[in-house]
């Protein structure tokens, strides 16, 4: 495969391809298509070859009330026993006024890919009411809405590499956010705008003064029978760790040792936030944080993830700042549209930028993953320009007054494979074009499929795959208070890939 080059402007890459494209017509017009060749090339036999593509997997929780349209969306995979998977699963409130309306996760088991049920769904934490102690009058009722949980769990059987059991198997930890809500919303849609300048939430209190948050920490155990949350603990941002104010990233943890590593956010006082590797171990019987090691340095950085090479080494990639994704930005800059990935190859002591391509994918959540035969992949929405839903989508505009259509459409997912140097990026693979495999959406806004998350997992046949994770809505269900469509909710696929799988744990 041709390499993609970190110092390559993202204007000249695209001429090329349409220059391919026009001399690939041209041909086409003026002579008949050649007889087809049998190809001389033989198999690859290693890398990634392509995706699973199904329906959804999820989209009704068990546990919906009458009367209410609840709805199954992001989803991280991780291993709970030697031949099953568990997925934290988050539940999103549709038809609501405001964006991102979460309630909660549930785990769902399952042990292979096509046929995943939400019977027997575990939950793990669902939305309350409670006084905002912060707001203006003190403590005005406020819903305490639950974003995704993330975490970490050694699976049931797991063994050390010397072959003893593993001391901690069976147990692991989830934690997620807890932001307040106003509990009325006047007035029509649209009910604000986000930094993309889409409709968003007007949830918070007025002022940032009044903002009321914390963090939910589960302890979590499965014997092979019953998945169970033990305990649960609400904790500040800054209590997670002494000197630290700490924040979720995209994905679950990997395996150090006894220990579980996590990328999240992290922040001193009075300094702007960036991302890194926290460490969780298991004392006294309950998972909690005890180092934190920044990789970005303090650059507005988050969503970030972490996997572990095949050398061993750890790899590392997030989500940027705000900002603009320009050939002229200088090197400290981290726009939401680059792609940029770190290597440590000290264990996660020190760490160093290997990757930075500018201005490639969508202003959306990127993920760094490892296929079942190790490839190591970047997961993320291609850079696009809306072509529909322009009436509707409150597209921002610049300081002139003119639409800025690139850079925020989600409708298609790509993979690009790390190259073999970990220095730059592969050809990128398609993995799901909604608008192409759907059409149109039906609430005449736009297609988005967004949060791709994987894990190696063995399952019931014994084997070693990748899943991976996403969710699939139309903008409109976020924006516009539209119901979900028929195509909306939680997707597990396998990325397939040519090379030996390689285990993840010791069973």
């Amino acid at each position: 495969m041709c390499g993609i080059s970190p110092d390559r402007p993202l204007w000249l890459r695209l001429s090329a391809g349409w220059a391919l494209l026009v001399v690939w017509m041209a041909g086409a017009c003026t002579s008949p298509p050649p007889e087809p060749e049998t190809p001389t090339s033989p198999a690859p036999t290693e890398g990634i070859t392509g995706m699973t593509q199904g329906g959804p997997d999820l989209q009704v929780p068990p546990s919906t009330p009458e009367g209410e349209t609840w709805i199954y969306q992001l989803g991280l995979p991780f291993q709970a026993d030697q031949d099953t998977g568990g997925y934290f699963i988050n539940i999103r409130v549709a038809g609501v006024k405001g964006t991102d309306f979460e309630n909660g996760s549930d785990v769902v088991l399952f042990d292979n890919i096509t046929d995943v049920s939400s019977e027997g769904a575990v939950p793990i934490t669902r939305n309350h009411r409670e006084p905002n102690p912060n707001s203006k009058p003190a403590n005005q009722e406020a819903i305490m809405v639950k974003y995704p949980v993330m975490g970490g769990f050694v699976p049931g059987g797991a063994k050390r590499p010397d072959g003893s059991d593993h001391p901690h198997a069976g147990t692991g930890f989830g934690i997620n956010q807890a932001v307040a809500w106003r509990t009325e919303f006047p007035g029509p849609p649209p009910y604000g705008v986000n930094w993309f300048g889409f409709n968003h939430h007007t949830n918070e209190f007025e002022d940032r003064s009044q903002h009321y948050q914390y963090k939910e920490v589960h302890q979590l155990s499965y014997d092979g029978d019953s998945f169970q949350v033990v305990k649960t603990e609400r904790l500040a941002s800054e209590d997670l760790l002494s000197g630290w104010k700490l924040n979720t990233g995209l994905m679950n943890a990997i395996p150090d040792g006894d220990d579980l590593i996590l990328a999240m956010g992290g922040s001193r006082e009075s300094q702007a936030g960036g991302s890194g590797v926290a460490r969780w171990r298991r004392v006294d019987g309950q998972w909690q944080v005890v180092s934190f090691v920044p990789v970005t340095g303090a650059d507005g950085s988050g969503e970030s993830s972490l996997i572990r090479d095949l050398d061993g080494a750890l790899l590392f990639a997030c989500r940027g700042s705000r900002g603009p994704a320009t050939v002229e930005a200088s090197e400290s800059h981290t726009a939401v549209n680059d792609i940029r990935v770190w290597r440590s190859q000290d264990n996660g002591e020190t760490w160093e930028k290997t990757i930075h391509v500018r201005g490639l994918i969508s202003a959306a959540p990127i993920t760094l993953n490892r296929a079942a035969d190790g490839t190591p992949f970047i997961a993320a929405n291609l850079y696009q320009v809306f072509l529909e839903g322009l009436d509707r989508l409150k597209i921002p505009k610049d300081s002139q007054g003119r639409p800025v259509l690139g850079g925020r459409s989600r409708h298609t997912l790509g993979f690009w494979p790390l190259n073999q140097e970990r220095t730059g990026l592969e050809t990128p693979i398609v993995a799901r074009d909604l608008r192409a495999e759907f059409g149109p959406a039906p609430g005449e806004t736009a297609w988005r499929v967004d949060h791709p998350c994987s894990m190696i997992l063995r399952l019931a046949d014994g084997k070693w795959h990748n899943v991976v994770a996403m969710r699939i809505l139309e903008y409109g269900e976020l924006t516009h208070m539209q119901m979900p469509t028929k195509h909306s909710g939680a997707y597990l696929e396998e990325v397939l890939s040519a090379g030996k799988p390689i285990a993840a744990w010791n069973f």
